[in-house]
Order: C-alpha cells, then sequence, then structure tokens
C-alpha cells in the first residue's frame, strides 16, 4: 500500500487506499443508518460530514442469523450490526484519466439472510483491474430487510421490501457519485447471485429503479420463490410481532436488534413479497409481459444447483409429485442422472430451482433487448468424483477471478476464471460479452435459444440439455421450493 487517494463525494471527502495498480475504499455510507426511528423505512440520504473521512475498512454486515452451513455468502466472522447500509469501491488507479469506465454493482446472495458485500469472494479486484469500477453492498437482511407490519405502513412510502430499496438508494449513490471514482454513470451494470440475482430481476421490473443502470447480470437467480402477496406477509409479520410483544410501530422500532436477529422465521417469511409498488407482480409475470427495463440481460444458472442443499432437499420430492409425474420427469433426466435414482432427483430439484425460471427470464427479456444466456458445469478435476455438478454459489470465485492458486492445481480452473472474469467485464462495456458473435450468440426465444454451456472440459453453444425436463416441469407447475 502506499499514497492514499482521496475523492470528493456529495456527501464529503473520502480518504481510501492504493493497492498496486488499484485504488480501492470501503465502508461508504450510501444511505442514513436504519436504526430507531428509521428502522422499517424507507433509506434516506446518509449526513454530510467535515473534512476528510477514511474509507479504508468495511462496514459492518447487517445483523443475521448464524448459517447452517458456510457458504460463499456467510460472513463467518466480522462486524455485524443494524447500522450497515454501506458500499465499498474498486477502481484502476487511472480510472477516468482518458474517459470514464463502466460500473459493475454486485448485490449478493445469501436467501435474503445472509451474506455481505464485504466477503472475500466478493473482492473486486480482479474485475477492476480489466477496466471496470466495481462496486458491492451492504443491505437489510431477514427481518430487518423485509417487514410487512401494517403499523409500520407510511403514507405515500413503499414498504416491507426494505433491502430492495436499499439497493435502489445504492444505485442512486452511484449515479450521483461514481464519476468521482472515474466511472461512468451512465453505463452501470447491475448484477447479483442468487438472491442478489432475484433482486436483479426484481429491479428490472420496478419502476422505482428506472433509468438507474443500463445491463443486467443474472445469476441463479431465476429462482422458484413463494413471492407472497401482501396480505399473506402481513400475516407472517402480525404472527412474528405477537411472538416478540410487539405490535405498535412504536413498540417495534424499541425492540433490541438481537430479538429481532433471533425471531422465529421460515426463509420464506423475509423473501420480497409483492407489495405493489417496488414489486409489482410476480417475477415470471413480469419478464413474460415484457413489463421489465429492456437492457442488454446476461442470464444463467448452474447444472447441479440443489447440491448446495444437500438431500434432504431433492430426495422427498419423487414422492412429493407423485408416481406418474416422477415417471415423467424421470424419463428425461440424462448424464447421471440415467443410472442413478437419487440424481435424478438431485437434477430435477436442481432445474425446478432454477432452471425453469431462468429460461422464462430469458424468453421473456428477448423479445426487446439482447439476452445472453449460459449454463454452469464446470467442476475442477480433483472434485469431480464427489461433485454431480457446479452447485448453487459455485460460479461466484470464478466471475470475481478468486479461483485459487496453489502447486499442482489443474491450470484449466483458472484460465475459466480468467475468460469469465473477461466476458462479464466486457458485458459491462458493452453489452455483448465476447468480441465474437460466434463465440456466445445471442439467445433467441423459439428460434434460437443457445447458451453458451460451460465445462466439465469446455465451452460449447448449444441448446440447453435439460430443455426436455424443462418442458415437463413447465407443464407440471409445481409447487415453489425456495
Amino acid at each position: 500500500m502506499n499514497s492514499m487517494p482521496i475523492v470528493s463525494t456529495q456527501n464529503g471527502q473520502l480518504q481510501g487506499e492504493r493497492d498496486g495498480a488499484l485504488t480501492v475504499f470501503r465502508g461508504i455510507p450510501y444511505a442514513a443508518p436504519p436504526v430507531d426511528a428509521l428502522r422499517w423505512r424507507a433509506p434516506v440520504p446518509p449526513s454530510s460530514w467535515n473534512g476528510v473521512r477514511a474509507a479504508t475498512a468495511f462496514g459492518p454486515s447487517c445483523l443475521q442469523k448464524s448459517p447452517r452451513r458456510t457458504q460463499a455468502d456467510n460472513p463467518a466472522e466480522g462486524t455485524q450490526g443494524e447500522d450497515c447500509l454501506t458500499l465499498n469501491v474498486w477502481a484502476p488507479a487511472n480510472a477516468g484519466a482518458t474517459e470514464p469506465l463502466p460500473v459493475m454493482v454486485w448485490l449478493h446472495g445469501g436467501s435474503f439472510r445472509f451474506g455481505a458485500g464485504s466477503l472475500p469472494v466478493h473482492d473486486g479486484g480482479e474485475l477492476a483491474k480489466r477496466g471496470a469500477v466495481i462496486v458491492t453492498i451492504n443491505y437489510r437482511l431477514g427481518l430487518f430487510g423485509t417487514f410487512a407490519h401494517p403499523a409500520l405502513r407510511e403514507k405515500g412510502e413503499p414498504g416491507g421490501n426494505y433491502g430492495l430499496l436499499d439497493a435502489i438508494a445504492a444505485l442512486r449513490w452511484v449515479r450521483d457519485n461514481i464519476a468521482a471514482f472515474g466511472g461512468d454513470p451512465r453505463a452501470v451494470t447491475l448484477f447479483g447471485e442468487s438472491a442478489g440475482g432475484v433482486s436483479v430481476g426484481y429491479l428490472m421490473a420496478s419502476p422505482l429503479a428506472q433509468g438507474l443502470f443500463q445491463r443486467a447480470i443474472i445469476q441463479s437467480g431465476g429462482l422458484s420463490l413463494p413471492e407472497y402477496a401482501r396480505a399473506e406477509a402481513e400475516a407472517i409479520a402480525l404472527k412474528t410481532s405477537d411472538a416478540l410483544g410487539a405490535t405498535t410501530a412504536e413498540a417495534l422500532r424499541a425492540l433490541p436488534a438481537e430479538a429481532i436477529r433471533d425471531a422465529a422465521t421460515d426463509a420464506a417469511d423475509t423473501m420480497p413479497f409483492i407489495d405493489g409498488a417496488i414489486v409489482r407482480e410476480k417475477g415470471r409475470a413480469a419478464f413474460a409481459a415484457g413489463r421489465i427495463q429492456h437492457v442488454p440481460l446476461l442470464v444463467g444458472y448452474n447444472d447441479a444447483e440443489a447440491g448446495f442443499f444437500g438431500p434432504a432437499y431433492w430426495q422427498s420430492l419423487p414422492r412429493q409429485v407423485g408416481e406418474d409425474a416422477w415417471g415423467a420427469l424421470r424419463h428425461h433426466c440424462f448424464g447421471y442422472g440415467a443410472t442413478s435414482e437419487d440424481a435424478a432427483a438431485e437434477q430435477v430439484a436442481s432445474e425446478l430451482f432454477a432452471g425453469v425460471n431462468t429460461r422464462a427470464f430469458a424468453r421473456g427479456a428477448s423479445a426487446a433487448a439482447p439476452v445472453y444466456a449460459y449454463r454452469f458445469a464446470w467442476v475442477p478435476p480433483e472434485q469431480r468424483a464427489a461433485a454431480r455438478g457446479a452447485i448453487h454459489t459455485a460460479e461466484i470465485p470464478y466471475v470475481f477471478g478468486h479461483v485459487p492458486r496453489r502447486p499442482g492445481a489443474e491450470d484449466r480452473s483458472h484460465a475459466l476464471s480468467s475468460t469469465l472474469a473477461d466476458r462479464w467485464v466486457a458485458f459491462a462495456r458493452t453489452g455483448v460479452p465476447t468480441t465474437n458473435p460466434v463465440d456466445w450468440p445471442r439467445f433467441e426465444a423459439g428460434s434460437r435459444e443457445s447458451l453458451l454451456l460451460i465445462g466439465p472440459d469446455t465451452e460449447k453453444v448449444g441448446p440447453n440439455p435439460a430443455a426436455g425436463l424443462l418442458d415437463t416441469l413447465d407443464g407440471m407447475q409445481l409447487p415453489p421450493r425456495p
């Protein structure tokens, strides 16, 4: 580290750090702390400051439950708190010297309950080295981020989906301030994985995010989710508040943050719901009807998503769908699924979880804007004996360029990671994830539904190998499996 870079934002000056050929700014407030009277309210701009504020340490991640397992989107350590609305910026040291650079804003995953933009796997340095300004954010999670209690509704204020409102506030901060870091506020790519990818889809369909980004990337974000109506979300909030012994807005805002964190909730209880303002309808319906921002979209998922959740997630599926339906689904399994009943159940669960809606999103968006689709099936050779495919989150370190280098490691993993990072930045720059159209052609619904098929040993263009299974699942309209 050497010379300390200083930039001027609308709220005051910030001092970051120099990291080789990059400048890094951490823990920048993009909204006021959502505490006390601002708990469960739409974010408001941060207060300005005098002098130069240090931006050299990550801000706290949102206070959250301990995860059941360690994953890419779980902060294993570090400060947590309710005061969590900060973001981080990585930029080339010479960013903006000749022309402003494309901006990529990352929304982390974690089931809307876990995670942080400061996790090492989300470090934006490798992407920034390719000529982009990278922004990662923290946003409200769990009950802090989704809580539809009727006592908290404010006239004229969209309420309940506070985590999505946080993302919109961060995008507004980027629009107003990113030029100071060398970024182009007219060339913003919003990208995210899992819950972050779901959020990208919702924001593509939200009028509140109109014009705040010009391209979008959805990684494993076309998910099968409950998408409750407001009445259902309110019933959950009322039940939760009764258990907490606080039923008025004043009493709820006076609760200790830890009591809110520790309240008994299911995963579906803290996912975005249809509020009529931020989320106006189910994501698939919005894409199918074209009620989205018509921006270039890069969208895809992994071939063995369900492997992330373990056997309990898929082993009951054949019994749940019934013998006849299972026979129809089982018929369309392929590869490893053709010889193992358990593997077939895992494959069906993966496609139901992420494949069905991902294809629907691609089809809907392609009617009015360029769409590039992928299916990630890369598994490093040393893991293939134990792994059936690429599980949920598996592509993240490849996209961010964080595949570890260790003696004897397989070179193809590093080459693939470099290629994917190049593609993602190229998409942010031009709206096309390649310089050769034959290399990755556009997805065109109904005529040329071509995907970039990544792995297990090469990249190639072709149809989705799970197309028949997806058709059958689509026709069955099975309930969500979040």
